[in-house]
């Protein structure tokens, strides 16, 4: 199954280029939380359910929890150094960005609360579920591209954290086609979470994005049919991939169990990526084959950030 809903206030409603289903009714609580639901469909188990939140408005905080038989709260944004993540429940298991399902969940619903002085608005909440792993995945795509971005190699940068800033990296190169002023070294600070000292939080880049005048959302994905109209656009994506090794020719990496890279195109059978593994920005640009970068990013997970610049 794939089931995708987005919700949004204009002109976010108006400007992004992939299908909103309405907008979300807030309710005040205590302390300046602001609170929204949003129901589950039926969900059978093995399946990866991705919630994800941005606004153009300054938030101090906020967290999504899954309500069903059970509870589990995800990592607040951002998550302050001594957060402990609860214990997974009968029905899912908590993923710092997201769940994955147990057991079929027949009824459920997702909580966001957000923390600042004023009801939320300028906001795009998506909600995405899909099967964690399928072979039922689109290998075609419409040829579609975008001008290159700025070319940036994680490898140049610090050699403690080199190995670990692809997600930060990734997205700086994404925004920078329509933002030139971006800098690199603070997406790199802004996607840093203390509580588990990684810089790969998909929460986090949406949120770097949205302090740069871009809506964003993390969503799951089966097919290419939203990449391309985010590329229509203008706009280069960001797509995370996993591959053994032999599956992904011409990667600087033999295998990852997680690894993020910016996509500005497909031209026929090939996938026009800038990889942040490489050594350095001179080699950057890659032509994946379209059949094996379809099966290293939909086969498991299909997880990609989109931006839209807001005007």
């Amino acid at each position: 199954m794939l089931h995708i809903e987005r919700f949004a206030d204009n002109p976010i409603h108006e400007q992004y280029p992939l299908k909103i289903t309405g907008s979300t009714t807030w309710s005040k609580k205590e302390h300046d939380i602001w609170e929204t639901n949003i129901k589950l469909p039926k969900i059978p188990e093995n399946n990866i359910i991705v919630p994800s939140y941005s606004s153009l408005e300054p938030t101090n905080k906020y967290q999504f929890s899954f309500h069903g038989q059970s509870s589990h709260d995800l990592y607040p944004v951002p998550s302050s150094e001594n957060f402990k993540p609860g214990k997974e429940t009968v029905e899912v298991s908590g993923h710092i960005d997201c769940w994955h399902s147990k057991t079929q969940i027949d009824k459920g619903e997702v909580l966001l609360q957000v923390e600042q002085p004023t009801e939320p608005s300028n906001y795009l909440i998506t909600l995405s579920v899909r099967e964690l792993i399928t072979q039922s995945y689109g290998k075609t795509a419409n040829n579609q591209k975008t001008p290159s971005p700025r070319g940036l190699s994680q490898m140049s940068a610090d050699k403690k954290i080199r190995n670990r800033i692809c997600s930060p990296t990734a997205t700086a190169m994404a925004l920078s086609l329509k933002n030139r002023n971006t800098t690199w070294s603070e997406i790199i600070q802004e996607c840093y979470d203390p509580a588990t000292n990684a810089y790969g939080s998909w929460p986090l880049a949406i949120r770097s994005g949205s302090t740069r005048g871009f809506i964003g959302s993390v969503e799951a994905n089966q097919d290419w049919s939203d990449a391309t109209k985010i590329l229509d656009s203008g706009q280069p994506l960001v797509c995370s991939i996993r591959f053994k090794p032999g599956e992904l020719t011409g990667s600087p990496l033999k295998q990852t169990n997680g690894h993020l890279v910016c996509v500005y195109g497909i031209e026929e059978d090939k996938v026009l990526a800038l990889d942040p593994a490489e050594e350095n920005e001179q080699t950057i640009q890659k032509l994946y084959d379209l059949e094996e970068f379809s099966k290293a990013w939909l086969e498991q997970r299909g997880a990609a950030y989109y931006f839209c610049q807001i005007t």
